[in-house]
């Protein structure tokens, strides 16, 4: 869940990369390490891991389809109390609990008392969702397991819920914050993960069961499957096994908070009881004779069938709380999660009966998104896949087939349609768009950055793969409308005339290149007058002006927190990015009509010409930003 700026900052440039990606394909890991031979030396591996990115501990397991072959932990669960990570050591295993949600709708299907494709108004009719396609494409349920009902993900003010007290009813949260239920295209079409959408399939499993969702995990899911202490609630016991999270380097404490999205991350687990829930699956639905949803449900769960990819053809992608890895040799399904001090994650192989589950008590700064310690999670799902499938003899990826004259249609540049995070469309506007274009033969996907040329396997069918993956990741597909998509898991580009974004991205480049020459022609201007080289010369607040504006937007940059925690809280940084982006709007203004007025002025003529290319570059980035709501943005407040 705490992806919401991560997936921006690293959001790919790609088409293809971002077309593949998939909730439980580990980010950053393009080396694949050795496979361990020894459950000892994979605990050595995992250990140097931890080491080496600052993560304080890791607790994991790993199961066959008839029991577990190991369950335990690595390095410390509480720094401070000395307490090491053990097989019961408990950990928050955010976004997992989707699984859940998504099982306990299956069990309702099941016994006949709710329908996957029924109308989420008529479920939930007192919850406002703004569907301007109601009429013909209402959101169904699941839509919303899918994540393909066209909602926005969380404010930021949105995720913890500070209040101190009980839990804030979700009907209650959806009042308090209705952005992310105004739908943002044709419901069914584009997949986008939007934690609200969980909520409210979380608030529609109450309903229907008339239970608190917590409550009818628990006693559906949780205890069946003899997983005593796993709960979404914060009960003594879980309290008292809880490994405490770290953030940053060195590794510093996070405090417990609730989230107010409760059915889409609020799930705590140990490795020995996430271990039978991966048992479970592995088994179709049932362990040790108990029998969760049948074989068909599970089934459902891991195949994606809303949106246009799945339209389309494409098999692998996110089904219901439950996606798939194409990034190895053996296909498997599962899921990741994560929370402020806490990264997680599980999968399995259905073709050969083995999977696993780990989770580590330490995430990564924002600033440090696929660096330091975000950078562990990855090694760690890479050490355990490859000791999980050390002796079994990979497939063949599937093979390239000749271009046929009709892949030339869907050449062209591609921006993506389907951000995340509906404010944050002005960042994905600039660097999540590419060409795909054949050369001599072949299918290529280049970003608009020069380097990023990677080429696309072609499968036919207008499905394609990365050279690295092992099946489709990606699928060129139209909409009713005869609009060109690429698509893949959670993420749709679609074609457009490359005329206005590439000029958009030139003059947004040229207005922050503009704007910060002013510092580096202060470097030479400012000691000149300090040391009275520059006697006489007047009307320096022509200068100063876009360069205050440049320092000023500088510093509001570098003030964003490194934590969901304080994004979503009012303080000093966050106060300056709102007030200092305001200041900004202002400062440009300002020098823009200071840059004017000196042409009245007698003045070096070159300072002049450069403070007004400068004042434009300040005010071009205002506009931009001020189109977006970006001017005076407020982290903790609903959007």
């Amino acid at each position: 869940m705490r992806k919401l700026l991560a997936a921006v900052c690293t959001v790919a440039i790609v088409i293809a990369a971002a077309c593949s990606k998939s909730p439980s394909k580990p980010p950053n890991a393009e080396a694949k390490p050795s496979a361990p031979k020894t459950i000892g030396e994979l605990r050595t591996e995992i250990a140097k891991s931890l080491d080496k990115y600052h993560v304080p501990g890791c607790g994991f397991a790993l199961v066959a389809t008839d029991h577990v072959i190991y369950s335990g932990g690595v390095g410390q669960a509480d720094i401070a109390a000395g307490r090491d990570v053990t097989a019961d050591t408990m950990f928050r295993i955010g976004s997992i609990t989707k699984g859940f949600v998504a099982l306990s709708l299956l069990q309702l299907h099941e016994a006949g008392r709710v329908d996957l494709n029924a109308r989420v108004h008529d479920l939930a009719p007192e919850v406002e969702i703004v569907n301007p396609w109601e009429a013909t494409d209402p959101v169904r349920l699941a839509n919303l397991l899918e994540h393909t009902a066209g909602f926005d993900d969380f404010p930021l003010a949105e995720f913890y819920d500070f209040s101190g007290g009980p839990p804030t009813p979700l009907e209650k949260v959806f009042e308090m914050f209705p952005g992310p239920q105004h739908v943002r295209w044709r419901p069914g079409t584009f997949g986008s993960y939007s934690n609200p959408g969980y909520g409210l399939a979380g608030y529609i499993l109450e309903k229907i069961s008339g239970k608190p969702c917590e409550v009818y995990i628990a006693d559906h899911i949780l205890r069946p499957l003899k997983m005593a202490h796993s709960d979404l609630r914060l009960t003594p016991e879980v309290k008292a096994a809880l490994a405490v999270g770290y953030e940053d380097i060195p590794p510093a404490p996070v405090p417990y908070l609730p989230i107010y999205l409760r059915p889409a991350g609020e799930m705590k687990s140990s490795p020995n009881e996430m271990a039978r829930f991966v048992m479970m699956m592995l088994n179709r639905g049932t362990l040790d004779g108990v029998k969760i949803v049948s074989p068909d449900s599970i089934t459902r769960m891991e195949t994606p069938q809303t949106g246009l990819a799945a339209s389309a053809g494409l098999k692998y992608g996110y089904g219901l709380g439950n996606g798939a890895d194409v990034g190895h040799p053996f296909i498997a399904h599962g899921h990741d999660g994560g929370l402020d001090g806490f990264i997680s994650g599980y999968e399995y192989i259905p073709d050969q009966g083995v999977g696993y589950f780990f989770s580590t008590n330490a995430s990564p700064s924002l600033r440090l998104v696929g660096g330091p310690t975000g950078s562990a999670a990855a090694e760690i799902k890479e050490l355990l896949f490859a000791y999980m499938t050390r002796d079994l003899k990979p497939p063949p990826a599937p093979p390239a087939v000749p271009l046929d004259s009709a892949v030339a249609q869907w050449a062209g540049y591609y921006e993506l349609a389907s951000p995340r995070q509906e404010r944050l469309r002005y960042l994905s506007n600039v660097v999540a768009a590419g060409w795909s274009y054949i050369d001599d033969g072949r299918l290529y996907s280049t970003s608009v950055f020069p380097g990023n040329r990677v080429e696309l396997v072609f499968l036919g069918n207008n499905q394609f793969r990365l050279e690295k993956e092992f099946a489709a990741g990606g699928v060129y597909c139209a909409d009713r409308d005869g609009t060109k998509y690429g698509c893949g898991t959670l993420a749709c580009f679609r074609r457009t005339n490359p005329w206005w974004p590439v000029t958009r991205l030139i003059l947004l480049i040229a207005s922050l290149l503009a704007m910060l020459t002013t510092i580096l022609f202060a470097l030479i201007w400012i000691p000149r007058k300090v040391f009275g080289r520059m006697k006489g010369v007047a009307h320096l607040s022509v200068r100063i002006a876009p360069l205050i504006a440049a320092i000023v937007f500088i510093a509001a940059q570098i003030s964003v927190p490194s934590d969901t925690i304080r994004l979503a809280t009012f303080n000093w940084q966050t106060g300056l990015l709102c007030f200092g982006t305001i200041a900004f709007a202002i400062l440009s203004v300002v020098s823009l009509i200071l840059a004017i007025r000196s042409f009245s002025f007698a003045m070096n003529r070159a300072a002049r010409i450069h403070s007004l290319i400068a004042s434009l570059g300040c005010c071009g980035l205002t506009w931009y930003l001020a189109y977006w709501g970006i001017i005076g943005v407020r982290t903790w407040a609903a959007w």
